[in-house]
């Protein structure tokens, strides 16, 4: 019979590990980004292929295999469809900000500034090269040469992407299986319960985010096209885009927005430049108005339970951080983290962590209950006599 490992060999073994995996994290960063892209998409297709496969009682690998193929045809007709007018959206956006600085140039910065008997010359504080040359600068043999390799290496992520994409779609439960496998047997029922709740936290942010940021796309870009807003369309792309940022995309694109109509002014609407910013500013107030007051409560509901202050902070420091890709996720690791550390903490103190909630309320309302009553019949020193 085999020796079994001494508590000191156990805390040796489980330190290499853990260095090892920080090791693997830290060399693999271009790895494991490809891996987390792949298990997003496969996340998101699988309800579809899970729908498919019950319903129309097909084998999983041919509905995998067609859904795959269809998602994939979308992408490249969507592409095909919307592609051709951004071009002629970002001519016309260079074109008026090329106008707008000529302006500001000839009209606010021509004349000089005195502060306190200073004079400050502000005439050569916009840059006088046109835009549209300064984009055509760029299209050089060095950099187009930079471009198709960067390319090259993008398209082998990108083949990386969609080969482990389709295999998680087709084999993630047998792989789950294998995970649980790992798992100590008289745990492995509660591994399956925290999966099931952290699905459940990720099902309801990524289904209920993707249809806030789609109608949030479709009011900017329409009210804004109708409002005769220069760029209308990339300002409809880039609010649904960055809606996934909650607090801070909304913000950024806003400003942007805003300013745009300050110095362009509008295309159908015969109103000052500054009304115009007003009523920009005003229309993209109202749609995250509605978002977030009655869309995102409707949607969401509360399955975060994560309070919006500590959302907004992790979503800036992400940001700040680790970049857009870590900041499209942290609301749902976050909720991910708050599953985790609850069953964490019920284990410490030898609680059970799948007790009902509506039990444990009942029972913390009881107790505070009874603690006023007991201090309501305590009784009272009387007071002392000033007299």
């Amino acid at each position: 019979m085999d020796k079994e490992w001494s508590t000191t060999t156990r805390y040796f073994v489980f330190a290499l590990v853990l260095a090892g995996c920080i090791w693997f994290i830290t060399a693999a960063q271009a790895l494991i980004g490809a891996l987390a892209i792949s298990a997003l998409l496969a996340y998101l297709l699988n309800p579809i292929v899970t729908v498919v496969n019950e319903r129309a009682r097909v084998a999983r690998p041919l509905v995998v295999f067609f859904v795959y193929l269809l998602s994939l045809g979308a992408i490249i007709t969507i592409t095909i469809i919307f592609i051709p007018a951004i071009p002629e959206q970002t001519a016309t956006f260079l074109d008026d900000m090329q106008t707008l600085m000529t302006q500001a140039q000839d009209e606010f910065l021509s004349e000089p500034v005195v502060i306190m008997n200073t004079e400050l010359h502000l005439d050569g504080l916009l840059p006088e090269a046109d835009l549209s040359e300064l984009v055509s600068s760029f299209i050089r043999a060095d950099i187009i040469v930079e471009l198709l390799q960067t390319s090259t290496t993008n398209l082998g992520w990108i083949a990386v992407v969609l080969v482990a994409t389709y295999y998680l779609l087709q084999d993630w439960g047998k792989l789950r299986d294998w995970l649980f496998g790992w798992a100590p047997e008289p745990f492995e029922s509660d591994f399956r319960r925290l999966y099931n709740e952290i699905k459940l936290v990720w099902n309801r942010y990524f289904r209920g985010q993707l249809r806030l940021s789609i109608i949030v796309g479709l009011l900017t870009g329409a009210g804004s096209l109708i409002l005769g807003m220069p760029g209308a369309i990339l300002f409809g792309v880039f609010a649904a885009i960055f809606d996934v940022l909650l607090s801070v995309g909304p913000a950024i694109i806003m400003g942007i927005a805003t300013l745009v109509a300050l110095l362009a002014g509008s295309n159908t609407l015969d109103i000052s430049n500054t009304l115009f910013a007003i009523v920009i500013l005003a229309l993209h107030l109202g749609i995250q108005g509605i978002e977030n007051i009655w869309l995102r409560p409707r949607i969401m509901s509360s399955s975060l339970r994560i309070h919006p202050a500590v959302i907004f902070i992790a979503i800036v420091g992400s940001l700040s951080l680790a970049g857009v890709l870590t900041a499209l996720i942290i609301v749902p690791v976050l909720g991910s983290i708050a599953v985790i550390s609850r069953y964490t903490y019920f284990k410490l103190f030898k609680l059970d962590p799948w007790a009902d909630n509506t039990q444990l309320a009942s029972r913390i309302i009881a107790e505070k209950k009874a603690g006023e009553v007991d201090t309501a019949v305590s009784p009272h020193k009387p007071a002392k006599s000033t007299d």
